[in-house]
């Protein structure tokens, strides 16, 4: 186990790391090498473990045979032509710069030598890395302890809910002791897989004794593959007697259902089983056609397949023997809720329910406990255990210095990270900021988020792994599940909302035993979450620290690039209106064509509009009642309503249905019973012109009278006092008789 001081140690300037093989100025004195070349230098040198062998990605299989028929599918759009436009406002620039006036022989000098020193590598203002130091950051201050604690949690916590607990594996387990049928060891090993990895070794054999599985694994350690073989061996086994679908895979994402859909096919290329894909972007009809069919497995979103349920007559889910839910988390969330109800209201309920994810949260174990039959649990991994070969890093950001995330990001690409790159972005608007302004300093870069068409999505994707750009903008909508071969650098320009996305954001790179690195932008607010994921750390967390003057000058090349991101947005502007222009007279035309009326049908959908749209007005009603509660939880909600969620119609119902909730409050007030009270004297009516009475006030007597007090009560029951007595001329008590009785009374 590292020590404290081995964790919190810093890299002095003259001492050398030997831990760290692929240092900066490394990275910048290697030429870029494409295709096999550069596969085979990458194994040769040290971003692999010589001892580790992992049979996922041994040998990169041909799968592009396997994206014929999705690619069929896909609408017939044209790629975006983003690209074009920044390069056309790039020479708009130069052109610029070449009409105006020559500078003076010494500036142009001075300009040339500027722009050598940028062209040389980095040597006093490189920026530096080093550990976290206690001065400097109070983070890991009690980092091992924290360890110490989070594994004796680790042992303490209960897995009641679970029938058995299968994590322990036989560690000398091969594909071929699993009793796997002849095409799967076939496929197997044209897929280049030598050996099982843990989860597969783990859930393979409880699988094919169709059991319950609740299995959380690190990214990149086949789980696909986990899932998918114990489901083919079934139904090789038992073929199937009539064309149903028999097994339903569903998943988060469309790129992450094409990426299942490709491996199942590869993995049932030697069978009979037969697979189809339903996700959203793809055409409509060809999928509903392949589900007529009756496909052995089916892998869809779950809105695509709702969508055909209620839409496609001859397709139910009756006879659903196996249900898979990958990235399980996810799919069971606030986001799937209904959709996930209603898909679980029309499987058969004699099946067998596989869950897998890289973080189990505990509302899907409580779901597993409760739902699932006898669930066995799998935990080869912590639920939030990042890659073993991942060098995790990141960037401060001072409190009045949050403005610098951009020019950060730039100078880390156009400096140290230059190819096979990922940078996640929080925002869609804000990845296309990236996109431009990057493309804009001349880097080869991509985007992909849920704004984009999936023509577009899918085309960002297959340039990014052809290597055709050396760095992909996205949102979370790329964190989950997508294996994109050869990943080197994960940047995040923000941090994500929790831990949990973090660790699928980082889960890009060091995939299949690989090294990669991480390097995260943290500023004030967002080191709750650094805490959280250096307390978890298996390996000391790095700070990267980048010189100010570096800094500073990538700023301003960001202010002097402001004009041309306006333009680059302008000119998307102007095709968007032209598009939906086009668009208007093209459904103009179709509705003047005589046989048109009747084609269009509505798609129907498990829920109508005002149902939804009930829903999402109660939902908004809840959070404001919620926000009514306390400060923290007012701030959050005055934040989200910011944000554009609910049109103009739906906010004026939204303040209809506030003013009832205020009035069934106020009225439910009104309705509680109150304390009884002494009735005022009843007052007789007053005539018209007469003046109003004067109240009487009550006399002694009526005090003394009306007066119910303990007091008083005590008073009346022992008579009145000397001086009452003295006063109204009532006989005194005599003193014997007193006596007498007090003697009486003591005896």
């Amino acid at each position: 186990m590292l020590s404290y001081q081995d964790l919190i140690g810093t890299i002095e300037d003259d001492e050398d790391v030997p831990e760290e093989p692929e240092s900066e100025e490394e990275d910048e004195e290697q030429p870029i090498v494409l295709g096999k070349k550069k596969q085979d230098k990458a194994k040769n040198s040290g971003d692999f473990n010589a001892d580790f062998v992992f049979g996922e990605r041994d040998g990169q299989a041909d799968d592009s045979w396997v994206m014929d028929d999705v690619m069929k599918q896909l609408k017939k759009r044209n790629a975006t032509s983003l690209d074009d436009k920044i390069e056309t406002v790039r020479k708009r620039r130069k052109n610029q710069e070449k009409d105006e006036k020559v500078p003076k022989k010494s500036e142009t000098e001075e300009e040339v030598k500027s722009e050598d020193e940028e062209e040389k590598e980095p040597s006093e203002n490189e920026e530096s890395e080093e550990e976290f130091s206690s001065s400097e950051e109070t983070v890991l201050t009690k980092a091992d302890t924290l360890r110490i604690k989070e594994k004796k949690k680790k042992k303490t916590t209960g897995k009641s809910g679970f029938f058995e607990d299968a994590s322990q594996y036989d560690e000398s387990l091969t594909f071929q002791d699993m009793n796997l049928s002849r095409p799967l060891l076939k496929a197997i090993s044209a897929m280049s897989f030598t050996q099982p990895t843990p989860i597969q070794k783990a859930c393979i054999p409880v699988g094919l004794l169709g059991r319950d599985i609740c299995a959380c694994a690190a990214t990149g350690t086949g789980k696909t593959a986990a899932f998918m073989l114990p489901v083919l061996e079934r139904l090789i086994y038992k073929p199937r007697e009539a064309p149903i679908s028999r097994v339903l895979v569903l998943v988060p994402t469309r790129e992450l259902g094409i990426q299942v859909h490709a491996v199942t096919k590869q993995l049932a290329q030697f069978s009979e089983v037969t697979c189809c894909l339903s996700v959203g972007g793809l055409d409509v009809k060809s999928q509903e056609a392949a589900l007529r069919a009756g496909p052995d497995i089916l892998i869809a979103t779950p809105g695509r397949l709702i969508d055909h349920l209620h839409n496609c007559p001859s397709f139910s889910l009756d006879a659903i023997e196996v249900l898979i839910l990958d990235e399980a988390d996810r799919m069971l969330d606030e986001y799937f809720e209904e959709q996930m109800k209603e898909i679980i209201r029309l499987c058969s309920k004699q099946r067998q329910t596989l869950l897998f994810s890289a973080t189990m949260s505990e509302e899907v174990q409580d779901l597993a406990s409760v739902s699932l039959k006898n669930p066995v649990r799998i935990f080869v991994n912590s639920n939030t255990d990042v890659a073993p070969f991942l060098r995790q890093e990141f960037v401060r950001i001072r409190p009045n210095r949050e403005g610098d995330r951009e020019a950060i990001a730039c100078a880390l690409l156009t400096r140290t990270f230059q190819d096979h790159v990922m940078l996640f972005t929080q925002t869609k608007k804000q990845a296309h900021r990236m996109h431009i302004l990057l493309g804009l300093m001349g880097l080869r870069v991509g985007e992909l988020h849920g704004n984009l068409s999936q023509t577009q999505r899918l085309e960002a994707l297959r340039r990014f792994k052809d290597e055709q750009i050396d760095i992909l903008v996205a949102t979370d909508v790329a964190a989950r599940g997508l294996d994109i071969h050869g990943v080197k650098t994960v940047i995040n320009l923000t941090m994500p909302a929790t831990a949990k996305h973090y660790v699928h954001r980082v889960g890009r790179t060091a995939r299949a035993g690989k090294a990669g690195r991480s390097v995260s932008l943290v500023g004030e607010e967002e080191r709750k979450i650094l805490k959280e994921i250096v307390k978890k750390a298996q390996t000391p967390v790095k700070a990267r620290i980048l010189p100010q003057d570096v800094i500073s000058k990538f700023r301003d090349k960001i202010t002097k690039l402001e004009k041309e991101i306006y333009a680059v947005l302008q000119l998307e502007r102007e095709e968007k209106e032209m598009q939906k222009s086009e668009a208007q007279i093209s459904k103009a035309k179709k509705k003047l064509e005589p046989g048109t009326e009747h084609e269009s049908m509505e798609r129907s959908w498990f829920q109508t509009k005002e149902e939804r749209k009930k829903e999402k007005l109660s939902h908004a009603l809840q959070e404001f009642d919620l926000a009514l509660r306390g400060k923290k939880k007012r701030q959050k909600f005055l934040e989200k309503t910011k944000k554009a969620e609910l049109t103009p119609e739906e906010r004026s119902q939204f303040e209809v249905l506030k003013a009832q909730m205020y009035a069934e409050r106020a009225a439910k007030r009104d309705r509680k019973p109150k304390r009884a009270r002494a009735m005022p004297p009843e007052e007789e009516p007053e005539a018209k012109n007469s003046k109003p009475k004067k109240q009487k006030k009550n006399t002694v007597f009526d005090e003394e009278l009306t007066n119910t007090s303990r007091k008083a009560l005590k008073q009346y029951r022992a008579g009145p006092s000397f001086e009452d007595r003295k006063r109204l001329g009532i006989q005194q008590r005599r003193k014997g008789t007193f006596k007498s009785k007090s003697r009486y009374r003591r005896k």
